[in-house]
């Protein structure tokens, strides 16, 4: 199987850090670490995503100039044909399939990645596979089962409509593995050391009988989780327990104006038996974050935004116990009574959320549209209050689920673990794509149409293969014309100048030749080809069509 990667790097225009750039470095870095592969093919858009793809490969220990390869992405026809799978990691996989139509035979099986379903974009991402050309040898990899439904529930009301209203019997046949997304253990399990733990405990001043709940991630009650719930169960455990309790939220605000006073004003009117500190993740205090510090970690999320949650794996690398909302990916990963606790949540039946939808598509603002929802969806604050109070009042029971999340990390979700199962996947993608039989269209996408199709009522008339043509200028006069780049102005869809030219005194000593006797004998494509040149040469005056 020879694989190729189509890279998306979008650099941030505000200098932010873009959380889909660091998700797919990482995936790349973790790739190039435990690939089979020898070769590293990337298909970089734009091109000068390479540059950024080499650093990558450097830092992972690879030589590029012997271990990678860089494809040129203006000309798919001359460097796609021998790629059986191209992965992109996201979901906007639809121009893929629809360019793999420029090639002879097969192509290749396409794959995606679904890192979130939330928002306009990545929606539209998503449906328009419907109307793509796909099959079953592509994917979509989805990092949970809630999200693989929800891809799913999209596909179902998008082709629903298309039914009735076209009619037939329309269906997305795309594969949704899920495969989580990985992380490096190893790293986590060195970030929670004896040493660090001191350390942290020390500033933040942790009494030696104190327990600290950490929650990491960002601070937004707008696309992460609200705090409410966190604060009221954190305080009613603070009650009830025979510890004290430390709620220590770690991260960053966005945006920090609007954020940070709400949070702080809020945590000041209800944590009042809890100690709560909010910690900017650039305090320099934590340059290894707080993961050693803390006794219990917990993320209430609320927010469709999520999809996997990669911040209890994260824990759970550490050795802590969690206590996560049982939303979307965190189910899949935290084990109800094993690795920590899951706790309830609740929201509105799906015909309350049709205004929400509306109101999305009538003002487009995506961060309204998440508070939304997440402002009438609950989380069960009595049950995280006494899962709290369980694991601090019982450390055997945090050191044993701290462990059994380590072990799960360790075995399930380590980069050396989730590599494979992608390349399985490819690997399997690749052979049903051989196995396809071949279609074409006229087309390299409906968007961007066939001129010579589209717009054939607009000359007067159409080159044909009885057509007869005579060479009317001399060699110079030819030299002349070739001598302006206007009038050879993309090359690359003609003969090259040489044999354009070698062509033309073809037709010349021939006196008079039919179109059909100059394309006979040559490949489908190249026919093409020399369709496009005998359309410059009458364009150019070079030659006319006899009895015109």
């Amino acid at each position: 199987m020879t694989l190729a990667i189509e890279y998306p790097h979008i650099p941030s225009v505000t200098g932010d850090v873009l959380g889909i750039n660091v998700a797919v470095d990482d995936f790349l870095k973790a790739w190039f670490r435990y690939s089979v592969q020898e070769k590293f093919i990337c298909r970089p858009l734009p091109a000068s995503a390479y540059d950024h793809f080499v650093e990558l490969a450097k830092t992972s220990g690879l030589d590029p100039k012997t271990r990678c390869i860089g494809l040129e992405p203006r000309t798919p026809q001359q460097n796609l044909g021998s790629i059986n799978c191209l992965f992109r990691p996201d979901p906007a996989i639809s121009d893929m399939v629809w360019r793999r139509q420029q090639l002879q035979g097969h192509g290749y099986a396409a794959c995606g990645l679904v890192h979130s379903l939330s928002g306009d974009q990545v929606a539209r991402a998503v449906t328009e596979l419907c109307l793509a050309p796909t099959d079953a040898s592509d994917a979509l990899i989805c990092p949970s089962v809630a999200i693989r439904d929800a891809v799913r529930r999209m596909w179902d009301g998008y082709v629903d409509y298309l039914n009735k209203r076209f009619g037939g019997a329309f269906l997305c046949p795309v594969q949704t593995p899920v495969i989580p997304i990985g992380i490096d253990a190893g790293k986590f399990a060195a970030l929670a050391s004896p040493d660090k733990r001191k350390s942290q405990r020390q500033a933040l001043n942790v009494a030696n009988d104190e327990i600290v709940i950490l929650f990491v991630g960002r601070l937004s009650f707008a696309t992460k989780a609200h705090p409410l719930p966190l604060l009221l169960a954190a305080e009613q455990a603070a009650k009830n327990t025979k510890r004290k309790l430390r709620l220590v939220l770690y991260g960053y605000f966005k945006p920090q104006d609007m954020m940070e006073p709400r949070f702080r004003a809020l945590a000041s009117d209800i944590a009042q038996t809890v100690r709560c500190d909010i910690i900017t993740n650039d305090d320099p205090r934590f340059p290894d974050g707080l993961w050693a510090g803390a006794d219990i970690f917990t993320s209430l999320v609320d927010n469709v935004q999520e999809s996997f949650g990669l911040t209890p794996i994260e824990a759970m690398a550490c050795g802590l116990p969690a206590v996560v909302s049982n939303w979307d990916g965190y189910r899949d990963g935290v084990r109800d009574g094993e690795d920590g606790f899951l706790i309830p949540t609740t929201a509105p039946p799906a015909i309350a959320g049709h205004d929400i939808a509306a109101h999305y598509f009538n003002e487009n603002n995506y961060g309204s549209y998440l508070v939304s929802a997440a402002q009438s969806t609950a989380i069960d604050i009595a049950v995280a209050a006494r899962a709290f109070v369980k694991l601090a009042d019982d450390d055997e029971l945090r050191r044993q689920m701290g462990q059994n999340g380590l072990a799960r990390a360790q075995n399930v979700y380590d980069w050396s673990k989730i590599i494979p199962a992608y390349e399985e996947l490819w690997k399997e993608l690749a052979e049903r794509r051989r196995a396809q039989e071949q279609t074409s269209v006229s087309a390299a996408h409906p968007a961007f149409p066939n001129p010579f199709d589209l717009f054939q009522g607009f000359p007067r008339d159409i080159l044909k293969l009885e057509d007869r043509l005579r060479v009317v200028m001399t060699s110079a006069e030819i030299t002349l014309i070739l001598k302006h780049d206007m009038n050879f102005f993309i090359p690359e869809l003609l003969l090259p100048a040489e044999a354009l030219q070698t062509l033309i005194e073809g037709i010349r000593n021939a006196g008079s030749i039919r179109v059909m006797d100059i394309l006979a004998g040559a490949a489908p494509q190249e026919q093409l080809r020399l369709w496009r040149c005998l359309g410059w040469m009458l364009k150019h005056g070079v030659c006319v069509r006899e009895g015109m």
